[in-house]
């Protein structure tokens, strides 16, 4: 299966460097099995988008591909149509499933953030200490639906993929500090020419000060600097105003990626 959609291929950096990508044909299988809890480290990417009838095939094949899970803990399916294609998915939501749509943008040059904020240090994630305030902040920022008993497990285990890829040499994690306090932290991690943001997070006591954009604008031009690419790419929701942010340093959309999920709730 040839991967088109820019936002697909950059989520595979991450499956690449602690996961296993199993090319089906028709279908591609994400596979963390050192992190179950993580629904976009498990899930298929369908070569086209969903009609009606796909609910039981799409699941039976889920259970049959994913064996560590011993019931139904979650399921994610998306697709590389490469035109923008939704798909036909009501009988998904009939049984549940979330349909979300996000918006890919990249850039190969930055523009200086219009509102910087001048009050925040940016440095690399490196000790252990500062790793722990990663974790601490990515779960206040983190969506309230997402949150159960095993969310900081499974956060862990997501961060700590993230230290050891920095430790590789395959990008940084970063943190914008007014003082001692990390108020925003994101990351940036690079195949070849094509570096990828993860999880871009502001301090909810902190937001609409310039530090989201001041944040993406130095990371990203440390990665330009340090790394060699010449593309870096991020994803966000189209309704949220992260994604007017990043265009306001730089960033264009590229595409729209569509994806249908169902997760275990009574953890």
């Amino acid at each position: 299966m040839n991967i088109k959609s820019l936002g697909r291929r950059t989520d595979l950096i991450f499956a690449d460097f602690s996961g296993v990508i199993e090319d089906r044909g028709h279908y591609t299988l994400i596979k963390t099995p050192d992190n179950p809890g993580f629904h976009w480290g498990n899930y298929i990417i369908f070569d086209r988008a969903p009609q009606p009838g796909d609910l039981k095939n799409w699941k039976t094949l889920f259970d049959r591909e994913f064996t560590h899970y011993s019931e139904p803990h979650h399921y994610v399916f998306t697709w590389d149509t490469g035109d923008n294609d939704s798909g036909e998915y009501q009988e998904f939501l009939d049984a549940g499933f979330e349909f979300d749509s996000a918006v890919v943008l990249s850039t190969d040059q930055l523009s200086a953030p219009p509102h910087p904020n001048e009050k925040i240090s940016v440095k690399k994630i490196k000790s252990d200490e500062d790793w722990e305030k990663v974790i601490h902040l990515q779960t206040l920022c983190a969506d309230p639906k997402f949150l159960n008993l095993n969310f900081e497990e499974f956060k862990r285990s997501q961060i700590d993929q993230y230290k050891r890829m920095s430790q590789a040499g395959k990008g940084h994690w970063f943190g914008a500090f007014i003082g001692d306090q990390l108020v925003g932290d994101l990351g940036v991690f690079f195949d070849g020419k094509i570096g990828r943001y993860q999880n871009v997070g502001t301090h909810p006591d902190h937001r609409k000060q310039g530090i989201c954009g001041t944040l993406v604008y130095q990371a990203g031009q440390i990665a330009f600097d340090e790394f060699s690419v010449d593309t870096l790419v991020m994803e966000a929701d189209p309704d949220y105003h992260a994604a007017r942010i990043y265009e306001s340093v730089g960033f264009s959309k590229c595409e729209i990626n569509y994806s249908l999920s169902w997760w275990k709730t009574s953890d």
